[in-house]
């Protein structure tokens, strides 16, 4: 029997099956193992993240409130209280433990990747529904965050359920995917941004008797469900705040930490954090991703506007491109703030394996000779391929390059373009030329400026690595780490281009599109440094340090004991010990203490110091005169910065000046 009779017989339970086997294979197995790997390691993240996001959950199991003021502990629960319901649930369910809390985000991730398969196979058959959600849910920053209690990974599933709730038929659907996607509050203020996604799924079907109504109930369904959840928060405060003798609306204010978002007309600093995205160490990590959630949705709508029409997949394409804007112009950037967009890059493709099967007009080719439209198609793609390679020694720049580009988080000193916009044009030029020889001169002239900008948009999302590739030595990374995936991202660039204006045609066929734009995703996974090490990295056994931790500092801390510290309610979430984090007060340990001190005058305080993030001991060395410091224990932990192992001390805090300090209001 041949594969093509097997892949036709094979119906959607058993793809469905096969997809299931798959996506928890690269899952379940590490769901007890330390959160991430080394080159999807992001700046503290799997070192704190979790613990900060779902200690209320614990605080809420051993002591009856999700907030205790004095101690600052959960300080994310205003901000985000669904993630402590959901950890809350998880100890009630099993207790406490370093991983078990993962469980219920791994349920609500794998529900929504379900909805999404039968969502997706509905519009292009099981067969490629499998392949697309394999390969997509195969992408190393994604598999690397569904394995932990990442918020953003729950964004991506409520917004996936939402949207699949939103694109069947029935009034129903419009309440019902509106309280879902209003739960996003409860995680993070990007509902506003992720609303449109959702909008689209509504416009898909027709569920009363105009399509206005349907949105305009969906949009104030949503801003119900928003409120209401938002209300569920505030009463579920209510103990916190009569045993603190402080409103609810306080508990919720004082928990409410998070970055400071970008003042809306600061259009300067705007266009600076839009010019180096995706940012280091975004580029390797995202990858051919970074395509995916920009220029490829970029061109698909701007081929529809281009026809004279707009749908609900326009919107669609539209707005995934306008949530990536949103966050790139957030001043301080994580890679998984992307995440909910990464999530549904299957809902892309089906979109546009369906766009494609509407375009079956034949192209338009003008009158020249085959051979001679072969001959400057064949010149035009030497010169790309050139331009190309000539990139390959931009790797020893002056140091004045640093003032165009920041590593790590922040905008650049200056707007990324001015040293990208000359490579931007020739890119874009060469693939237009490369679109209009395939599709002739009557397409060139009808849609040679549609094509010019896609490209441009392309361009300008790779070559924002490239002030990466010329600083890599003063950076002291390796030049491939930077070059090879941008050689390869211009390379998967001018294939979508070229297939998406000059592959079009009445012949073309619909699977041979999806699996092509597959085959992009795993040319990303397996041709670049960073997939290869990502891929390596994934498939190892893990390490268990957060487990081992545990176990030692169990016999070092008494059960009335304190931890203070950034990475204390990570290192303790299996064990019943009260922590203290310092992220809220900007790691300064001092105000903590001094809180904690005033409401337990005998309280039993303990530090957890990282020997790489030494801003704890900074603190406690200004106030020395007031504080001493005596070691307990040095553990090895994965590091803030790498996550390679690290010390980390606990440290005993005997309090020597008391009357000296001022007792703090509560």
């Amino acid at each position: 029997m041949s594969i093509k009779t097997v892949w036709q017989k094979a119906g959607f339970k058993t793809w469905l099956v096969v997809f299931a086997l798959g996506y928890c294979a690269l899952r379940v197995p590490w769901l007890d193992t330390d959160p991430g790997i080394p080159s999807q390691w992001e700046y503290g993240y799997n070192a704190t993240d979790e613990g900060y996001y779902l200690d209320g959950g614990k605080e809420k199991y051993l002591w009856g409130t999700y907030v205790d003021l004095p101690r600052g502990e959960a300080f994310t629960y205003g901000f985000s209280p669904l993630t402590h319901n959901l950890s809350y649930l998880a100890h009630r369910c099993f207790g406490l433990s370093t991983w078990t809390w993962r469980i219920p985000f791994a349920l609500v991730t794998f529900l929504a990747y379900l909805a999404l398969f039968t969502h997706v196979s509905r519009r292009i058959g099981p067969g490629c529904a499998c392949a697309t959600l394999l390969a997509a849910t195969s992408l190393p920053m994604v598999v690397a965050y569904e394995r932990t209690a990442s918020n953003d990974v729950l964004i991506g599933s409520l917004l996936i359920l939402a949207y699949t709730l939103a694109a069947g038929r029935g009034a129903w659907r419009i309440f019902v995917s509106a309280l879902v996607a209003g739960a996003i509050v409860l995680v993070k203020p990007s509902v506003w941004v992720l609303l449109p996604i959702v909008a689209a799924g509504i416009l898909e079907t027709r569920k009363t008797r105009a399509v206005w109504f349907d949105v305009a109930l969906f949009a104030v369904a949503s801003l119900v469900a928003v409120g209401l959840w938002r209300g569920a928060a505030w009463l579920s405060v209510l103990p916190d705040a009569a045993r603190a003798g402080v409103t609810a609306g306080e508990i919720i204010t004082r928990t409410t930490t998070h970055y400071p978002l970008p003042k809306l007309f600061d259009f300067a600093s705007h266009f600076k954090g839009l010019s180096c995205f995706p940012r280091d160490p975004s580029i390797t990590m995202l990858g051919v991703a970074a395509l995916f959630i920009t220029a490829f949705p970029v061109a698909l709508a701007a081929k529809d506007l281009a026809h004279g029409r707009f749908r609900a997949r326009t919107l669609l394409f539209l707005a995934v491109p306008a949530y990536v804007a949103a966050v790139s112009v957030m001043n301080t950037i994580y890679t998984h703030y992307f995440l909910p967009v990464v999530m549904i890059i299957p809902v892309l493709l089906a979109a546009a394996a369906e766009a494609h099967d509407e375009d079956g007009a034949a192209a338009e080719s003008a009158k020249t000779p085959w051979h001679v439209r072969a001959l400057v198609f064949g010149l035009t793609l030497v010169a790309l391929v050139a331009f190309l390679a000539s990139l390959g020694g931009a790797t020893d720049a002056p140091q004045a390059v640093q003032d165009f580009y920041s590593r790590i988080y922040n905008h650049p000193a200056k707007n990324v373009w001015l040293m990208t916009w000359p490579h931007i044009l020739v890119f874009a030029a060469l693939v237009t030329a490369l679109a209009a020889f395939a599709r002739g001169r009557a397409q060139a002239m009808r849609y040679g400026a549609v094509w010019f900008v896609c490209a441009a948009v392309g361009a300008s999302v790779v070559f924002a690595a490239l002030p990466a590739v010329r600083l890599a030595k003063y950076l002291r990374v390796e030049p491939g780490v930077y070059f090879a995936p941008l050689a390869l991202n211009l390379a998967v660039a001018a294939f979508f281009f070229v297939a998406l204006f000059a592959l079009s045609g009445r012949g073309a066929c619909r699977r041979t599109l999806v699996c092509a734009l597959v085959a992009c995703l795993a040319l990303g996974l397996v041709a670049t440094p960073n997939g290869r090490q990502a891929a390596e990295e994934l498939l190892r056994p893990g390490t268990r340090h957060h487990a081992r931790a545990a176990r030692e500092l169990a016999a070092c801390l008494p059960q009335d004991a304190i931890v203070i510290g950034e990475r204390s309610n990570q290192m303790l979430m299996s064990l019943p010990v009260r922590t203290a984090t310092t992220f809220a007060a900007n790691s300064d340990p001092i105000p903590v203490i001094e809180a904690i001190l005033a409401a337990e005058p005998d309280a039993k305080l303990f530090a957890l110091a990282d020997s790489q993030h030494a801003y704890n001991l900074q603190h406690y060395r200004e106030h020395q005169g007031e504080y001493a410091l005596r070691p307990v224990k040095t553990l090895r932990m994965p590091s803030f910065s790498s996550g390679r192992l690290a010390d980390v001390h606990l440290l005993r805090i005997y309090p020597l000046s008391r009357a000296r300090r001022p007792s703090p209001s509560p």
